[in-house]
């Protein structure tokens, strides 16, 4: 069943969707998960197997409540249809909460979904559950074919219990979004009543439509958004993210087997120490072994007054052999009068017959560690999602905080302005030095909440750009006359070459010019007989390359790979003001433009940036937690 976690006061209800091969059941979950994460915040998880899959995705993100402290959490499996892969179904379905049964509607396909049914309620009992009991829903799936079975014949054949039935074509999302959100009225309902929850005070019926009527609700809102963005209501803009489970045999297989028993290692493991589990899994290539035994058997190899089985042996087109339907009886004359030469042979048949046992429960190992696997990717998503909440309302209250300080820090700005021009009364030159320090801490100050706001701005929504021709000479230029203050008054001198008109933000690589040329100047060398600047470019087939130079101060080796990070700076600049920002917001507004910088340095010899930008430029995507 479905866990508590005390600490964090949750309830994870497990919903698995059963049925045929290819009737639909990944459709269905697909389109649950594009109904309610549209963006693909929340990632399907794929545990492949040769011909199907199971699908799951972690827990999703549906708010069902606080029920006693505690919220409700739903994490939605699939199960491959194949016959061969009844040990996956039989895991899989371990703990279910409740059971989507997905039926093709076909009349082709009416005994497949019987025995489909009869596989459900056999592994059902196997994990300890009750098929009678157990939360389900029918989906009468591909309504929109032909040669269909009518719904009340399938109710009489399939539902004899009466569960909730729906019409469904899942490929086009018609009725799946119903069917789960009755099964998760059920699942609410049965752990409402299962823990005890509201000290009786709450109707479980009621909180189960509530519950149905607020993931509706969601959904709604979630397809009012996506049609607004221009998606379809079921996009599944990201991809599966895969776990594999192999579907070939490792070196000792069942086909090993005829050569075991014919050797002279009777005594020795048949299963190598160390064999990956999920590489034991039984394929066609071993139906001869499979057929070899059960010849074996029949040709007398065993005594006749040893029934060696007490039921006949039931292999899949896989030769796949479930070790707990294997009864070992021995009759008690047998003991007493072996039959002659046949001892040996017994002996090594029952091993190998052992062996496949162990096989299958080592696959069944194998497939606990990939679900187990999978539940902590999906956990580890949910906290994703957590994070990425707890970045927007820090990025909200960095906003907030950053406007609120500007306000009087101008106030600040304009009355140290009017002091040093004299305007409130002459200074001496120890108050006019003081007001000179103000004006350049105001200035620092300023710089800094600027770059705090621009960096919250990237980290969370992304470089937000757009194209247009930029005539990289008039851009520099620009940035030059700006600065002309700072490039006078430490007698640098710049050189610009002649660049090129491209297709970029004008306003963005305006900031990283900017940024890299007003580093350049106050990082200058001031022991070097003439500081310079140099700006040029250089043109391939796909890209412009731009540099930036100068023979500065230089960025010790130790500190070329930290720059780009926040608040990081070069470890011989501690005595020069800066907000560590700077070349964080250069990096990421040039990979926005789906281009790359590169950084050369050497102390006390210079610097140079080279920034590469694709001709055709593409704005970079962007996760919030990247």
């Amino acid at each position: 069943m479905g866990f508590v976690n005390l600490s964090e006061k949750t309830i994870s209800a497990k919903l698995v969707y059963y049925g045929v091969g290819l009737g639909g059941k990944t459709t269905s979950l697909k389109v649950v998960h594009g109904l309610m994460c549209p963006r693909d915040e929340v990632k399907l998880v794929s545990i492949n197997t040769e011909q199907d899959a199971t699908l799951l995705f972690d827990f999703l993100p549906i708010d069902l409540g606080l029920i006693d402290g505690f919220k409700i959490r739903i994490q939605g499996f699939t199960v491959p249809g194949q016959d061969k892969y009844v040990t996956m179904r039989r895991y899989v379905l371990q703990g279910a909460d409740a059971v989507v049964l997905v039926v093709d509607s076909q009349r082709s396909r009416i005994e497949e979904n019987l025995r489909s049914i009869e596989d459900l309620k056999r592994n059902l009992a196997a994990n300890g559950l009750d098929f009678d009991k157990l939360p389900l829903v029918f989906q009468y799936n591909k309504r929109d074919l032909d040669d269909l079975v009518p719904e009340d014949e399938l109710d009489r054949l399939c539902n004899p219990r009466g569960a909730p039935s729906f019409s469904t074509i899942a490929t086009e999302g018609v009725g799946v979004l119903d069917a789960f959100l009755e099964s998760v009225g059920l699942m609410v309902d049965q752990k409402v009543r299962q823990y005890g929850l509201g000290r009786g005070e709450i109707d479980p019926a009621e909180l189960a439509e509530e519950a149905k009527t607020r993931i509706r609700s969601i959904t709604d809102e979630l397809a009012d958004e996506a049609r607004r963005a221009g998606r379809e209501e079921t996009e599944n803009a990201g991809g599966l993210v895969h776990l594999t489970v192999s579907d070939e045999v490792g070196q000792e297989t069942l086909a090993d087997y005829e050569a075991k028993l014919e050797g002279p290692e009777l005594g020795e493991e048949l299963l190598p120490a160390g064999e990956a589990a999920a590489d034991l899994i039984a394929t066609d290539d071993d139906l001869d072994a499979i057929e070899y035994l059960e010849d074996r058997v029949d040709e007398g190899a065993a005594s006749p007054d040893l029934d060696l089985f007490d039921e006949e042996l039931d292999f899949d087109s896989e030769g796949m052999l479930d070790a707990d339907e294997l009864e070992l009886v021995e009759d008690e004359d047998l003991a007493l009068a072996p039959a002659a030469g046949r001892g040996e042979e017994e002996t090594a048949d029952s091993a190998a017959l052992e062996a496949i046992g162990e096989t299958n429960e080592l696959l069944g190992q194998a497939i606990n560690s990939n679900i187990e696997m999978a539940g902590l990717y999906a956990e580890l998503a949910e906290y994703k999602q957590l994070l990425e909440k707890k970045n927007r309302e820090l990025v909200e209250v960095i906003q907030l905080i950053t406007h609120d300080l500007k306000r009087p820090l101008t106030v600040f700005k304009t009355v140290v302005g009017l002091l040093g021009k004299g305007h409130l009364g002459p200074l001496n030159e120890r108050q006019g030095e003081a007001v000179h320090n103000a004006t350049e801490s105001v200035s620092y100050m300023e710089d800094l909440l600027l770059d705090i706001l621009e960096a919250s701005r990237l980290d969370y929504d992304g470089v937000q750009l757009e194209f247009a021709e930029v005539d990289m000479t008039q851009l520099v230029g620009d940035i030059l006359r700006k600065l002309k203050y700072q490039i006078d008054e430490s007698q640098v001198r710049v050189r610009v070459e002649p660049l090129p008109c491209i297709r970029a933000d004008g306003d963005a690589l305006t900031k990283v010019l900017m940024n890299l040329i007003g580093n350049a100047v106050s990082y200058h060398n001031p022991k070097a007989q003439q500081p310079w600047i140099r700006v040029e470019h250089q043109e391939t087939e796909e890209e412009w390359v731009f540099e930036v130079s100068d023979n500065g101060l230089g960025i010790p080796e130790e500190s070329l790979s930290s720059i780009w990070q926040k608040f990081e700076r070069g470890a011989n600049t501690r005595e020069i003001t800066g907000t560590g920002l700077g070349l964080y917001i250069v990096k990421q507004i040039v990979l926005g433009h789906g281009g790359e910088i590169q950084v050369q340095s050497k102390v006390g010899e210079g610097t140079c940036f080279t920034i590469r930008l694709p001709k055709v430029p593409v704005l970079a995507k962007h996760s919030p937690l990247a």
